[in-house]
């Protein structure tokens, strides 16, 4: 590989034969090393102690009674949250037309195969949520429709529109990774065997690679792109106050979906920058991964967690100055008393080590730095998760205007454990697979970014001639 410091710091070498990437991309994709089969062996098995979790707790339990799922709750949430949210880091930076994000884009595409878990998941979700309507009646004391975003007229509110919006995602997340990895799969049909080839013929079609086909791919990457912001905010919004604000009593705030979706944009740019490092450190991606790349991402993610912090004072002054009782109740709940411990391993995980590892520049323009950052907010939006939808799980009478006696926290049994470390290994178990299926790295724009950059002389240094087509 030709290349130099500059060349790692622009984050992408200039290849002198394009052919070279594409046997390496194939290889990879072929290869099986001991520490990959080690990794998806251990999250096969975390996967399969999860459904171990599962069927005993739906035995033992059943679904009439929310409370026991409130660990499944948050499991789903979590994976919900980082793998729905991934794929934007491709969509938002394409729109920017940033260079440095091109070995980004595939890393994060990826998550869209995760899409179909999600949908799985949320199956037993709908028959946890209860109805809108109050099935006791006028009762004295109790509310005849509990508070929700949705009217009773909606035809199968809240489930089946909950359920659509999930389904709709992972659709579209998958269409924005056809059609991404389409030119990929019509390249490495022409060297690929068995399985892999069928698939590639099937999925890449037609495609020859001619201008009218580029254009097509640009206009349609922009659509869907811009489709799909809309629709994960939408299905955040519904997730977020139909699993969490509408099971606790009282619970009245339009700050917290934001805080939902901002805390599931900081943690998948942060997972996709954990991913991107174990690529450059252990999975021989060095050559394209240049420091630049965890370098620009880290300022998006440094803002990222600021505006996390700034959305969490929002909805905690508004709610400390009210001082009406439920709004105190709901901060003694969430906050201080019965959750206050895991409040606060998220506000240090969430907030305060990735702020304190983003300040500083050398840390931010390094490889591991961002990672770091990354893997703290990850541990942090699960004890967010854990927080919010076991606390709204375990809440009361959903009936209830609202909250009269503060519950007391929740701690997970040994069936819990296994259902949030078995959510979380059946997430890295099919993403593991996809990479066996295609490239982590989007070999098409990797060489088109490659030609747009070259390595010129300005007096008696070397530098980075970088072009912009557009």
């Amino acid at each position: 590989m030709a290349g130099s410091e500059h060349g790692i710091y622009a984050g992408m070498w200039v290849f002198p034969d394009p052919r070279v990437m594409t046997r390496d991309m194939a290889g990879k994709i072929a290869s099986m090393p001991r520490m990959f089969t080690l990794a998806l062996g251990t999250a096969g098995v975390l996967f399969a102690l999860g459904i171990v979790g599962f069927v005993i707790r739906a035995i033992g339990d059943g679904f009439d009674d929310r409370a026991p799922w409130g660990y499944y709750l948050a499991t789903f949430s979590f994976v919900f949250m980082v793998t729905s949210a991934a794929p934007i880091a491709a969509v938002a930076f394409r729109f920017t037309k940033s260079h440095w994000r091109r070995p980004l884009s595939r890393v994060s595409e990826l998550f869209a195969v995760v899409g179909i878990l999600n949908i799985l998941l949320f199956i037993p979700m709908m028959f946890m949520l209860p109805s809108i309507g109050n099935p006791a009646g006028n009762v004295e004391g109790q509310l005849e429709v509990r508070r929700t975003i949705w009217f009773e007229a909606p035809i199968g509110a809240p489930h089946s529109w909950d359920i659509l919006g999930v389904i709709f995602l992972a659709v579209t997340a998958i269409a924005i990774l056809w059609v991404s990895a389409m030119p990929d799969m019509a390249e490495h049909r022409l060297t690929a065997t068995g399985f892999r080839r069928w698939v590639y013929n099937k999925l890449a079609g037609h495609w020859y690679g001619t201008r009218r086909q580029w254009n097509a791919q640009k206009a349609g990457l922009a659509l869907l792109g811009a489709l799909y912001f809309m629709l994960l905010i939408f299905v955040h919004f519904i997730v977020s106050s139909d699993y969490a604000q509408s099971l606790i009593p009282g619970w009245k705030d339009s700050i917290f979906p934001v805080i939902y979706s901002i805390t599931g944009l900081q943690v998948a740019l942060g997972t996709t920058l954990m991913i991107l490092f174990i690529m450059r450190r252990w999975g021989g991606y060095q050559a394209y991964l240049g420091k630049s790349v965890f370098w620009s991402a880290s300022k998006v993610q440094l803002g990222l967690t600021l505006l996390w912090a700034y959305h969490l004072f929002a909805f905690f002054i508004t709610y400390w100055y009210g001082r009406l009782v439920v709004e105190q109740n709901i901060i003694k709940y969430l906050f201080i008393e019965s959750y206050g411990g895991v409040f606060a391993a998220n506000l240090v995980l969430s907030f305060i080590i990735p702020f304190a590892i983003l300040l500083w520049n050398p840390v931010r323009r390094s490889a591991w730095g961002p990672a770091l950052a990354g893997l703290s907010a990850a541990l942090g939006a699960l004890m967010f998760n854990i927080r919010i939808f076991v606390g709204a799980a375990n809440s009361g009478d959903i009936y209830s205007e609202f909250i009269n006696v503060v519950p007391a926290a929740v701690y997970p049994d040994v069936w819990d454990v296994f259902m949030v470390v078995g959510g979380i290994g059946a997430a890295v178990f099919v993403y593991m697979l996809a990479t066996k299926l295609l490239p982590l790295m989007s070999s098409w724009e990797v060489k088109e970014g490659a030609m747009y950059q070259h390595m010129g002389k300005f007096m008696r240094g070397e530098y980075l001639v970088l072009g912009k087509p557009e």
